[in-house]
């Protein structure tokens, strides 16, 4: 009976110390990234990246989730661990020469540390926040198969997978190739399900993937307002729809045309939006189309209505902006000439 007791006391011991032996993530202990890309390097293994903020609570809330076993068995297997801060002006330094745009927090990243491609990111709201999808993303990041290099085969093949769309138009908007976020989210909002559009899940979407107000989902959320005001933080609401405008009229400002510029006033009008207010957000790009179309005429009124509408009168700087402006633009002898009289003796020359 002793050597019975002993032995079985034995195994529980042991199984006890594996247990208590597993940790979760093992993030490599420095805040230096070259540090980490070093080690990835030596250890043959991608880098994992998770850019946070330390003022973010949803960044604060994964701690949990990290410090799970199952969760440590993945990155750790895989990846060396390092942990980013986007407040960090050196990190911001990294980010940009890597051509990477962080727009929400936490974001993960996936490297494969010899040429320093991104094989893999997702960019996280509170409510991804779980072992299921933390692993998911290490997993793909992991699997050749399942990484960003495979993309576009897999979308020309036919994958119209709403979560493969999604990883694709998240990827493109990270990196900021702009033109295939804008497909992949048209392609994501035709196989998303209309009863899917007032949910939280969603609303992360608009507020971390979407960067196109021509798109059936965004349609429906601008002209469905009042619905997602009464499901959600209506300032929240308000944050997502305005920063959506905000990168069609400057990111894809050389892209847009009369429809396009129509339509954004249009659902500027619908949230709300006095008239002053959308004249003084649409007014570049407006502009900057008619110069464009060899319209100068229309180009000056366009700017001349921005002045009307402003609080107050431009000061010198304004005014030479505006001279400068014009002359980058046109060459038309009328329309520089209006520029110069209206504008440039005020200016700062």
């Amino acid at each position: 009976m002793k050597m019975k007791f002993n032995k079985y006391l034995f195994f529980f011991l042991t199984i006890s110390q594996l247990s208590f032996g597993q940790k979760g993530i093992n993030f490599i202990n420095t805040s230096n990234f070259n540090v980490a890309l070093n080690a990835a390097k030596q250890q043959n293994k991608l880098l994992f990246v998770e850019a946070y903020a330390p003022d973010c609570h949803v960044c604060m809330s994964f701690k949990g989730t990290f410090a799970q076993p199952q969760v440590g068995n993945v990155y750790n297997k895989n990846f060396i661990n390092f942990q980013l801060d986007v407040n960090n002006p050196d990190n911001l330094a990294i980010l940009k020469r890597y051509k990477i745009i962080i727009n929400a927090t936490p974001t993960f990243i996936f490297f494969e540390p010899k040429t320093m491609k991104v094989v893999q990111v997702k960019a996280f709201g509170e409510k991804d926040n779980s072992v299921i999808s933390v692993n998911l993303i290490g997993q793909k990041a992991a699997n050749p198969q399942e990484q960003v290099g495979n993309f576009p085969a897999k979308y020309n093949a036919g994958d119209r997978n709403p979560a493969f769309l999604l990883n694709y138009a998240q990827y493109a908007r990270i990196m900021g190739d702009t033109m295939t976020n804008i497909k992949m989210m048209q392609e994501f909002a035709k196989v998303l399900p209309s009863n899917q559009y007032v949910t939280q899940g969603t609303l992360n979407i608009l507020q971390t993937v979407m960067m196109n107000h021509d798109n059936e989902l965004f349609d429906y959320f601008i002209t469905h307002l009042p619905e997602y005001n009464k499901v959600f933080d209506p300032n929240m609401v308000r944050m997502i729809y305005e920063n959506i405008f905000q990168i069609v009229l400057t990111s894809q400002i050389n892209n847009l045309n009369s429809k396009s510029i129509n339509k954004i006033k249009s659902q500027m009008k619908i949230s709300g939006m006095d008239p002053g207010g959308i004249i003084r957000r649409t007014w570049l790009a407006e502009s900057n189309l008619f110069f464009k179309q060899k319209n100068p005429a229309a180009g000056i009124k366009v700017i001349q209505n921005l002045i009307n509408v402003l609080p107050n009168a431009p000061g010198p700087k304004e005014y030479q902006y505006l001279c400068d402006y014009v002359k980058s633009k046109t060459k038309d002898k009328k329309a520089l000439k209006y520029a110069q009289v209206n504008w440039c003796k005020f200016g700062l020359r």
